[in-house]
C-alpha cells in the first residue's frame, strides 16, 4: 500500500510538472527546445549584447508558443529598436512594421495581468510613442492612440504619453484651419488641467526618482506648449464658442474659469458670466474670488469687495487665504476703507509669509486715513512719515513698488520752514493722531 501511495505521488508530481511546462510547448522535446532558445537570447540580453540577442530572440519566436511569456514581446521591442538605429531604407521600414506588430500581438495576448489590469492601455501608450518616432507622418492616428491610453489609465498614465499627446495635439493644431483649429485648441485648453493633474499626482507620489523626473519633464513640456496657445485673445473666444455649444456643461465652465484666471483673462463679460454661473451652482472660495476679480476689472468696487470677502470667509486654512485678504485690503483702499484694509493687512502680517505686501498695504491705509488727522497743524503730513516708515520696511522685505511710494510720499513731508513754524525739529519723535510714533523728517 505504501509503495502504491509513493508511486501515485510521483505520477501526480510528474503530471503537474508537465502541465506547468505546457506554455513552453506541447511535448517535452518542444519545451526543451523553447527553454533553450529563451535562455540563449536572455543571456545576450543580460550582457546588453543586443546585436546577438536579436537573431537569438527571432529563433525563440519560431520555436516557442506565442503566449510563452509577455517578456518575449517587451524584449523584442527593445531589440528591434536597437536594430532600427543602424537600419536604412527598406530594412528600416520592415523593422518599423515589425515593431508595430509586436505591440499589437502583446496587446492581443496580454490585455490584462494580475499586476496590470489595464495592461493593454499601457502598451498602447508605448506603441503610440514609437509610432510617432518611426512613422512621423501618422500624427493623427498617434494622437488618437495617446488619447485612448490616457483616458483608460487616468492618473496612472505614463509621462511619455501625456507629453506625447499634447505635442501631437499641438502639431495637429498648427496644421488645421478654421473650425477644425478652434476645436483642437478648445480641447487642448480644457485638457491641460487633466494633464497637469496626472503630472502633479505622480511627481508627489512616485518613489522612483527616474520615473518622477520623467513627469517633471513632461509637465515642463506641456507648460511650454500651453503658454503658446493660451493667449487671452484666442482663449476667451474659443471657450465662449465651446460653452455656447454646450450651455449645460458645468465642468467645462469650471475648467474654462480656472484657465482664464490662471492667464489673467478676466476682463471680458464672458469671464464674469462664467464666474457667476459657476459660483451660483457650486460656491467655493475659488469661484467667489473669480467673481470678485470680474467686478474689479469692471471697476465695480463694492461688488468686487463683497465677493472677495466671501472668498476670505470660505477659504478656511487654504493656502490662498493671504492672497484673498491682500486683495480685499487693496479694494478697501480704493473704497477709502482704511481701517478694513489695515485689519486685513495685520492678519496677513501675522502669518509672516507675505509680510512685504502686508507692510505695503498698511502704508496705503495710513495714506488714505491721513486726512482724518487734519487738525490745522502738522497732523495730516505726519501720517506720511508713518506711511514711509512702512514703505521702507516693505522695501527691505523685497516688495515691488515700495521704492516708488517712498519717493512719492517723501515729497509730501512738510518743509523745514513748516517744521520751524510748529516748533518741531528734524529727527525728533512724533506721535500721530492714531497713537503711533514716528520720526520727524523734512521735505
Amino acid at each position: 500500500m505504501k509503495r502504491l501511495t509513493v508511486l501515485l505521488l510521483i505520477l501526480i508530481t510528474a503530471s503537474s510538472s508537465f502541465a506547468q511546462d505546457e506554455k513552453y510547448g506541447a511535448t517535452e522535446e518542444e519545451q526543451l527546445i523553447c527553454k533553450e532558445a529563451l535562455s540563449v537570447y536572455k543571456s545576450f540580453k543580460k550582457q546588453k549584447n543586443y546585436d546577438d540577442a536579436y537573431p537569438a530572440w527571432q529563433e525563440a519566436c519560431k520555436v516557442c508558443p506565442p503566449k510563452v511569456s509577455e517578456s518575449l514581446y517587451s524584449d523584442g521591442a527593445r531589440f528591434i529598436k536597437s536594430e532600427l538605429k543602424k537600419a536604412k531604407g527598406e530594412r528600416k521600414a520592415v523593422l518599423a512594421d515589425s515593431l508595430m506588430a509586436i505591440y499589437d500581438k502583446r496587446m492581443e495576448l496580454y490585455p490584462a495581468t494580475s499586476r496590470k489590469p489595464n495592461n493593454k492601455c499601457t502598451i498602447l501608450g508605448y506603441k503610440a510613442g514609437d509610432k510617432y518616432r518611426f512613422f512621423p507622418d501618422s500624427i493623427a492616428s498617434v494622437n488618437v492612440m495617446f488619447k485612448e491610453s490616457m483616458d483608460c489609465l487616468g492618473l496612472e498614465t505614463a509621462a511619455s504619453t501625456i507629453s506625447g499627446y499634447y505635442l501631437t495635439s499641438y502639431k495637429l493644431l498648427n496644421a488645421a484651419e478654421g473650425e477644425a483649429a478652434d476645436d483642437i485648441r478648445a480641447s487642448m485648453l480644457t485638457e491641460y488641467l487633466q494633464l497637469q493633474e496626472i503630472a502633479d499626482h505622480n511627481i508627489a507620489n512616485e518613489t522612483k526618482e527616474s520615473v518622477r523626473e520623467g513627469y517633471v519633464k513632461a509637465k515642463a513640456n506641456i507648460d511650454e506648449i500651453f503658454v503658446v496657445i493660451a493667449e487671452c485673445e484666442s482663449m476667451v473666444p474659443t471657450f465662449e464658442k465651446k460653452v455656447m455649444a454646450n450651455p449645460d456643461d458645468l465642468d467645462l465652465k469650471i475648467k474654462a474659469l480656472k484657465l482664464m484666471q490662471a492667464k489673467e483673462c478676466t476682463e471680458s463679460d464672458f469671464y464674469l458670466n462664467t464666474a457667476e454661473t459657476v459660483h451660483t451652482s457650486n460656491p467655493t472660495h475659488e469661484s467667489a474670488y473669480a467673481v470678485g476679480m470680474g467686478y474689479l476689472k469692471k471697476s465695480e468696487y463694492s461688488k468686487a469687495l463683497k465677493y472677495v470677502e466671501q472668498a476670505v470667509e470660505l477659504c478656511g486654512d487654504s493656502a490662498d487665504a493671504d492672497k484673498y485678504m491682500l486683495r480685499a485690503g487693496q479694494i478697501a483702499i480704493i473704497l477709502k476703507q482704511a481701517s478694513k484694509a489695515r485689519s486685513y493687512a495685520n492678519k496677513v502680517k501675522q502669518g509672516g509669509q507675505n509680510n512685504a505686501e502686508a507692510l505695503m498695504l498698511i502704508g496705503d491705509a495710513i495714506v488714505v486715513s491721513a486726512p482724518q488727522c487734519a487738525d490745522g497743524g502738522i497732523g495730516e503730513r505726519a501720517m506720511y512719515w508713518l506711511a514711509v516708515d512702512y514703505y521702507n520696511r516693505a522695501k527691505a522685505a523685497g516688495a515691488d513698488g515700495a521704492s516708488k511710494k517712498v519717493g512719492t510720499y517723501s515729497g509730501q513731508f512738510p518743509s523745514t520752514e513748516d517744521l520751524f513754524k510748529y516748533g518741531i525739529s528734524v529727527g525728533s519723535s512724533f506721535t500721530t493722531c492714531t497713537g503711533e510714533t514716528t520720526t520727524v523728517r523734512a521735505r
